[in-house]
């Protein structure tokens, strides 16, 4: 149907009249055709798509000694498959696979068990297990005390073997794809950075904000989210004061004129 204009009126209609009436603007044209240049199809287009999210029985962790490479976990799947007694004993979880890694939220509102993310960076392997067919399974970096490492399998059970074997190939292919950003952004980093120190600052052209905002790579995690980024704490202006005043000498004459103004600031602080 063609876009209307009004009560009895559309593009189609409107055009086809006015080349009837002026024949010779374009005669080899069928009005046919021209007339379905303005009959436009509506089509759906998804921008943002949502990750995919699985429902699972989250059997467990176990420590392993291997990062990566195939078969890697079939020893700690086999301990954690044990110990959950054939996949009874798991906890019923929601399984998300994204770009920034795997996040698990426990299906039951209100329950006591928290949910976790898995940084795709610290995922070291992943896998769908042979000898459980819909186990699926990742090598996990976890950083403890004085930044030492310990890697840990985890293991999940999910309804049909085809479903998890699906799963690790998402999570493959999503941490090839920021890897290869990561690197990407790293060179043009570099090579901006040598630019800087052949030509200047004031000669190299700022980074356009658009690109600083859509130069995010989920393989990189934020600044405050890493364990080692220092935490910023609020200074209280009275131990301001107490370090000025032990820091300055007991007979200089110009101590209290600044005790003074230090105390207007921040009566003019407050106030404001």
């Amino acid at each position: 149907k063609g876009k209307s204009l009004g009560p009895g009126l559309s593009y189609a209609a409107l055009l086809a009249g006015f080349l009837r009436s002026c024949p010779d603007l374009l005669p080899e044209c069928p009005l046919e055709r021209l007339g379905s240049v303005f009959r436009g199809k509506r089509q759906k287009v998804e921008l943002n798509k949502e990750d995919p999210t699985y429902t699972v029985r989250y059997l467990g962790n176990a420590v392993t000694l291997h990062a990566k490479g195939e078969g890697c976990t079939e020893e700690a799947v086999g301990k954690i498959w044990a110990k959950s007694e054939a996949g009874a004993g798991g906890a019923k979880m929601k399984l998300t696979l994204g770009p920034h890694g795997i996040r698990m939220t426990p299906c039951e509102k209100g329950a006591r068990r928290p949910g976790h993310a898995y940084l795709l960076h610290r995922i070291t392997y992943c896998a769908a297990d042979r000898r459980h067919p819909k186990v699926f399974a990742w090598v996990y970096r976890h950083q403890v005390k004085n930044k030492a490492v310990v890697l840990r399998c985890h293991a999940v059970l999910v309804s049909k073997a085809d479903k998890a074997r699906a799963m690790a190939l998402l999570l493959y292919q999503t941490s090839a794809s920021a890897f290869d950003e990561f690197k990407r952004l790293k060179r043009q980093s570099d090579l901006r950075h040598v630019q800087q120190q052949l030509l200047g600052d004031a000669i190299v052209p700022l980074v356009p904000l658009r690109r600083l905002l859509n130069a995010k790579c989920p393989y990189r995690p934020p600044a405050e989210r890493a364990r080692c980024a220092p935490r910023l704490s609020s200074i209280l202006e009275e131990e301001e004061e107490e370090a000025l005043a032990a820091a300055t000498p007991l007979g200089d004459p110009g101590r209290a004129a600044v005790l003074r103004l230090a105390s207007d600031m921040r009566g003019c602080s407050l106030r404001g």
